[in-house]
């Protein structure tokens, strides 16, 4: 069997954002309370970065297993007394045969079914909404989801970090693997807001340590849910994302209505996302896509429209210093002080979060405090992310 951490590392708090499901009853109806953003090294108009040399080249071919199971252990911020899955083979090229899909809580497991069926193929490059299953959960359970997949199966480029386990029981080393799980929504007569926090790898909790809270959106929906607040978290960050480039994925102006605007109880979009942007172009491969901090206001300002088309608020972030990483430049320094004063300036977004100022080394203002970086100056520590979380106003989504 496969065990899958979740997106911001095993035991952080997963969240999802889901298109609505219909009503059910008077008040009940279906909200995100897990996610995972699919990506892909190659966006809609093909390939836009290289091979990532750490793909899976078994002897089946890259990527393709057969006989195992997917275990996918993530954290759910909404209470509700039924739960459905969404998978996704988004990026995938060819149909997924699945075997038997079950989801256990505790002691509790129950047989996921798809159109009253114990089994089910996911077309290429299409989500499969699963069945109700009739588990109730509670804001910040953990649950886990095992996929079997008995076929040959030549798994989506969207991956994440799994253990395999054949079916006689070997487990190999950990691997990158596509990732079938993309949320779970829940049935709730009191349905929460979400919260859509979105960006690149520190939004997804690169540097948080395994087993840990994760990252800030997984440490902001521990807070509401502690204080009683009536929001979820979900995390739609996708690392080494770029606002208005390709590259890891398609870029966030591209994927924002599918993973941020759509999804079912979204209220609130919170957006953290511009340093690979500025720092990505000092690397020669990457010179012709340069950005300028007009560049970077005019792709915010798409985000505030279309966020509040769409009916949510839109809270933007600033970007945290990067001096010290492998791509920082005092050229791209100065993009980022203008970015970040037009963004506390503005009065076009819903509000600003300040994770400069929370972040910033008080004598070295262009570097993370030591204690708060993860050691390449760039994604922050657990004492980092803690800080970011702690920045954020319980009310910002108010």
């Amino acid at each position: 069997m496969a065990t899958l951490g979740r997106r911001a590392l095993a035991g952080a708090l997963g969240l999802s954002l889901m298109a609505a499901g219909p009503a059910v009853g008077a008040q009940e109806r279906w909200v995100a309370a897990y996610a995972f953003a699919p990506s892909s090294a190659a966006g809609p108009a093909g390939p836009a970065s290289a091979p990532n040399p750490r793909d899976v080249r078994g002897p089946l071919g890259p990527d393709v297993v057969e006989g195992v199971t997917l275990s996918h252990v993530v954290t759910v911020t909404a209470s509700g007394k039924r739960l459905r899955l969404r998978l996704s083979n988004a990026y995938g090229a060819e149909p997924i045969t699945l075997g038997a899909v079950t989801v256990h809580l505790g002691d509790m497991t129950r047989e996921v079914r798809f159109n009253g069926e114990p089994s089910s193929i996911m077309p290429a490059g299409a989500p499969l909404v699963s069945d109700p299953v009739d588990l109730p959960v509670a804001a910040l359970d953990q649950v886990k989801v095992s996929i079997a997949l008995p076929h040959a199966t030549r798994l989506p480029t969207h991956r994440w970090r799994q253990t395999m386990r054949s079916a006689n029981g070997v487990e190999s080393a950990p691997m990158r693997l596509g990732v079938l799980l993309a949320g779970i929504e829940v049935e709730s007569a009191t349905p929460p807001g979400v919260i859509v926090a979105f960006g690149d790898s520190i939004t997804e909790g690169t540097g948080a340590l395994p087993d840990g809270p994760g990252g800030w959106p997984e440490r902001l929906a521990a807070r509401l849910v502690e204080a009683g607040r009536p929001w979820a978290v979900v995390n739609a960050g996708i690392g080494g994302n770029r606002l208005l480039h390709q590259g890891s994925g398609p870029s966030g102006l591209e994927r924002l209505d599918a993973d941020a605007l759509v999804p079912a109880g979204a209220r609130c979009l919170i957006l953290l996302e511009g340093v690979n942007d500025i720092g990505r172009p000092s690397r020669p491969q990457y010179a012709h896509q340069a950005v300028s901090a007009a560049d970077l206001i005019a792709g915010y300002r798409q985000v505030i429209r279309r966020a509040h088309a769409a009916g949510l608020k839109a809270v933007l972030a600033t970007v945290p210093p990067f001096e010290g990483a492998n791509y920082f430049t005092p050229e791209g320094e100065a993009v980022r002080q203008a970015v970040n004063a037009w963004l506390r300036a503005q009065t076009e977004a819903d509000g600003v979060v300040d994770f400069d100022a929370a972040l910033r080394d008080p004598v070295a203002p262009s570097r993370l405090q030591a204690a708060f970086h993860s050691g390449d100056w760039l994604h922050p520590s657990d004492a980092g992310y803690q800080a970011m979380a702690e920045a954020i106003p319980l009310d910002a989504c108010d």
